[in-house]
């Protein structure tokens, strides 16, 4: 029994981490820039090199706060001409290879609105009840860059919001932590969502944000902007679907996955394409455990007017530039809170965990210790029923010799 356990162990092991590819991190803070770097600037170069591709991502917090992802062959590299990158001209940011496929995920706008009817829905057409703040009004300010080898993490802290052609100043904080990663596992950072070698994770939390005066209801909501290869007129697809464990995030059984459609590049090989995935759960406490959270509700992806002018205060112009209006450009909001939770005021904290990542998503498997619980669970009865009806067997045997050897 103790070898059937044995490679029952080993069997369950394989099977979670066999398939998993594996890759060497390396990371930058504002590569090559020197002097013109000074002020607090954060433009952070993550390279993840597989064993046939590399994926670079650039974590961006100049202007609104913006990530790239690229994919490329290992022997291509990054370049950036910082004189017209701190002025955010095009073709600023370049390759020196053509990268197989690109996907840029900006933080567009932070909505507030009053839900004076508590149904927890923003409705952006009803502008009385909307105020929007433009995350490059933010003082962004590096807080921790952490390096090991399973995975580098950016903590960024946004405050002392002031919108001068507006005439409209907020206190409180946005604090954004990026982590890129090596491998399939799941984060630490609660949700603990599962993440893949292929994905970074961008976890936004609002943090005794200074609510409008005469809203008395106030929610916030979020607005991405998105762009990648692909044809403009094809939306992304929203795909909310169950899961079948919440191990990790205990009383959650659902994951939200918003995918690229398919695109076909120009040497006729079909990339994967890429997606953003989150678990519909907001923290309304530092402590994050199940009884401090609310609902998310997403919206389906919304089409961009100008593409151009939607990304020219952050990075992704610096790399797009007009090319832009010939690719998939679109906004993508999320609303924090539910419908009787008490609004923003009641705790003056609410977070959002999602994933940004190329290929498919990952889909949550039940853990080599829950697979053993379970099949202990159900083997271990099986095996005692065996047990016993040999054992009977084994006692009726001598039984009936005997009593044949009685009646001879």
């Amino acid at each position: 029994m103790d070898n059937a356990f044995m490679s029952l162990l080993l069997f369950v092991t394989l099977v979670n981490f066999g398939y998993c590819t594996h890759r060497t991190l390396r990371s930058w803070v504002n590569p090559e820039c020197g002097d013109l770097c000074k002020d607090n600037l954060t433009t952070v170069h993550l390279r993840a090199d597989g064993p046939n591709d590399t994926l670079h991502y650039l974590w961006d917090f100049r202007g609104n706060p913006s990530l790239l992802l690229a994919l490329t062959s290992p022997s291509a590299s990054l370049k950036i001409i910082w004189a017209d990158f701190l002025e955010r001209r095009n073709n600023s940011i370049t390759f020196s290879e053509a990268p197989a496929y690109t996907f840029g995920v900006a933080l567009n706008k932070i909505i507030e609105f009053n839900d004076v009817n508590d149904t927890a829905l923003i409705n952006i057409a009803n502008v009385a009840n909307t105020n929007i703040l433009h995350p490059m009004f933010f003082q962004w300010e590096r807080k921790a860059l952490l390096r090991n080898n399973d995975f580098v993490s950016l903590d960024m802290e946004g405050s002392s919001y002031k919108d001068t052609p507006m005439n409209i100043s907020r206190q409180g904080t946005i604090k954004i932590s990026l982590r890129g990663f090596c491998t399939l596992d799941h984060s630490d950072v609660t949700p603990r969502m599962l993440h893949t070698e292929n994905s970074t994770q961008v976890d936004i939390t609002f943090d005794n944000m200074q609510t409008n005066r005469s809203f008395s209801h106030s929610r916030f909501a979020i607005e991405l902007l998105v762009v990648g290869e692909g044809n403009p007129s094809i939306p992304m697809f929203v795909n909310p679907r169950k899961s079948i464990d919440d191990e990790h995030t205990p009383g959650i059984f659902e994951v939200v996955e918003v995918r690229t459609p398919p695109y076909k590049s120009m040497d006729n090989f079909r990339t994967e394409g890429a997606y953003l995935q989150w678990m519909p759960i907001s923290y309304t406490s530092l402590s994050r455990d199940v009884t401090n959270w609310t609902e998310i509700m997403q919206y389906p992806p919304l089409k961009v007017a100008n593409h151009t002018s939607a990304i020219q205060d952050s990075m992704l112009y610096c790399y797009y530039g007009d090319k832009v209006n010939n690719l998939l450009t679109q906004r993508i909001i999320v609303s924090l809170g539910m419908k009787g939770d008490g609004f923003y005021k009641r705790t003056y904290y609410s977070t959002w965990t999602f994933l940004i990542g190329y290929g498919t998503p990952p889909n949550e498997q039940f853990s080599y210790l829950v697979i053993m619980i379970i099949s202990i669970g159900i083997g271990l009865p099986l095996i005692i029923l065996m047990a016993s009806g040999i054992y009977v067997c084994i006692r009726s045997m001598p039984r009936r010799n005997s009593e044949t050897y009685l009646t001879q």
